[in-house]
């Protein structure tokens, strides 16, 4: 097969090279051509170079060679039909469309019928053709391009998202962005309060919450849809679902049905329709659905650049040879979606915890064939298509989902590099093994959330809480930290509702292992201890905790005590500033 750095510039004179022209729906531009057998049209390409120069054409990308003769893509700037073209009487058809006019028959030209498979087979490509290598699917507005208004909607939306103690503590512990500090102690009497220098919201999720946000309100006539959910905060979501927001799928990818038709969205979804690419980023199996049905990608992708981050270094280490282990779980948004990008250019296979990591160990050290089959089964249904034990687990580069423990990573690598060593030898690891991965795809926010927690829980508290959604993975991890310190002095809970009484709250059992009956369930838990001394309680929340959520948890604990014993929040915040 021909490889891509083989493929030929455009050359427009040249009939064996066949150009296909997109919008930024993803939509193909086409022109009417009458039939010489009979009365009608067909449907053909734009190949006439009258019809060309009247616009501007972009870069033409070679795609493949098809017989004799060579694919390539362009896209053109915006949705609409250029109006040289229109006049032209031109028109668009989205890939899904074009494949039921050639099951019709005699509604496309014999390039179009003979091009479409390939069309289809690469339309993965169409939305990125003028990336370049630097370039991300959506970058970080800086802080002067945010727009904070999303979060002043209405009254329920600055109860969610705004806390005046947590704006305080911010701006004092933050000194730098990427770097932990001591943690804030807030003192209101009869209780106080531990925060970590750093919680809450990260980049990518603020980023992606006033993008879903500033789309609804644009596009009030239009159905906005989110792939899944925005992000792992069951408030955050239920927010922007009584804004008009709609879900084409759950986090478990499990299609969504519309209430009024009983029919799944994804059925009904059009190119008149609207869906936004949460933060965790999409299959490329989903991003198909979406430019096969006519609809723009780009303007509307919300991936963060730091899961993006990964993706590339899976890419890189693929290019070199390697098998990419993505540390992850399965199930997770942001792993299909890194598999869904790994398995492009390398061998993939995901493996969950230091558990699955030693069995994968004991499968590169077999050395029976059959022994190493049976022991590899668990990973069948994790691992990509074609995968060879014989070859592929010989060189080993390891990735990880952003919002795991970096520790555990670690462990992982080390564990997987020990069982190199002892198949192919010390002197040789380096070509077994890409040690550049030791410096970790982890989010940087995910790890500075981590460092400061690991400050605050040298100090002694009565209890920690940790706030989070339910299928929040950062905020599990932050409780794991919590738990290891604290034992069952640590929960997890998603807001002040859990907390039934000073004596009594509600504690999430993550389902870290999905087949445990035993996980995913809430379990009440005897919760502050009578005692004299004024009460010390650690908080922090995770990557998707709204600000709001963590105010009102000390403001709930704060009502359980003497309103005499408590002072004044006005008062607590001035006190904030002198903690620099």
């Amino acid at each position: 097969m021909i490889s891509q750095s083989e493929l030929p510039a455009y050359d427009p004179s040249n009939p064996d090279h066949r150009l296909y022209l997109f919008l930024e729906n993803n939509k193909l531009l086409l022109r009417r051509a009458q039939r010489a057998d009979r009365d009608g049209y067909v449907l053909e390409r734009l190949n006439g170079n009258s019809l060309l120069q009247k616009i501007e054409l972009g870069v033409p990308v070679a795609i493949c060679r098809n017989g004799k003769h060579y694919v390539f893509f362009s896209n053109l700037k915006g949705c609409d039909i250029p109006p040289a073209l229109a006049a032209e009487g031109c028109e668009t058809a989205s890939l899904k469309t074009i494949e039921a006019y050639g099951k019709e028959g005699g509604r496309l030209s014999a390039e179009l019928l003979e091009d479409g498979p390939v069309i289809r087979a690469h339309a993965i490509r169409i939305p990125y053709l003028n990336f370049k290598e630097t370039d991300y699917i959506y970058r970080f507005r800086t802080d002067k391009q945010r727009n904070r208004e999303v979060y002043h909607v209405d009254a329920s939306s600055t109860a969610l998202y705004q806390s005046a103690l947590c704006d305080a503590i911010k701006a004092v512990k933050r000194t730098k962005e990427r770097s932990a500090a001591d943690p804030a102690r807030l003192d209101f009497g009869a209780v106080e309060y531990l925060l970590p220098s750093h919680f809450g919201f990260c980049l990518g999720v603020q980023n992606a919450i006033e993008r879903a946000y500033e789309t609804i309100a644009s596009n009030p006539d239009k159905r906005v849809f989110m792939l899944s959910e925005l992000i792992h905060n069951p408030f955050v979501n239920e927010d922007l679902r009584r804004r008009g927001l709609r879900y084409l799928q759950s986090d478990k990818g499990v299609s969504v049905v519309d209430p009024e038709t009983d029919v799944a969205y994804w059925d009904s979804v059009t190119d008149q329709d609207i869906v936004i690419i949460p933060a965790f980023g999409a299959r490329d199996e989903d991003k198909l659905r979406l430019i096969e049905r006519g609809l723009p990608l780009n303007a509307y992708d919300a991936t963060c650049m730091l899961v993006e981050k990964v993706w590339r270094a899976a890419k890189r280490f693929g290019q070199k040879g390697f098998t990419v282990v993505i540390h992850g779980k399965a199930e997770h948004e942001e792993t299909k979606a890194t598999f869904s990008n790994s398995s492009k250019y390398a061998p993939s296979i995901v493996v969950r915890d230091l558990k699955e990591a030693a069995l994968l160990a004991e499968v590169i050290k077999a050395d029976n064939e059959t022994e190493k089959a049976e022991l590899f089964l668990p990973f069948k249904a994790r691992c990509s298509e074609g995968f060879d034990l014989s070859g592929d687990l010989a060189k080993l580069a390891v990735v990880n989902q952003t919002t795991l423990l970096r520790n555990e990573t670690l462990r992982i690598i080390d564990l997987l590099e020990s069982a190199l060593e002892d198949r192919y030898g010390r002197a040789h690891i380096e070509e077994h093994m890409a040690t550049s991965s030791k410096g970790d795809t982890l989010c940087y926010a995910t790890q500075v959330n981590q460092d400061a927690l690991a400050q605050a829980i040298k100090q002694p508290v009565d209890v920690a809480i940790v706030v989070g959604g339910k299928n929040s993975s950062n905020t599990y991890q932050l409780y794991r930290i919590c738990e290891e310190a604290f034992g069952e002095r640590a929960f997890y809970i998603q807001s002040e509702s859990n907390i039934l009484t000073r004596s009594q709250i509600e504690h999430f059992i993550f389902p870290y292992d999905p087949k445990n009956p035993q996980q995913g369930r809430m379990e009440t838990r005897a919760f502050l201890p009578m005692q004299d001394a004024p009460m010390k309680i650690l908080i922090t929340g995770g990557a998707s905790c709204p600000d709001g959520l963590l105010q009102q948890i000390i403001a709930k604990v704060n009502s359980y005590f003497d309103s005499e014993q408590i002072r004044s929040l006005d008062e607590v915040i001035k006190g904030v500033g002198t903690m620099a």
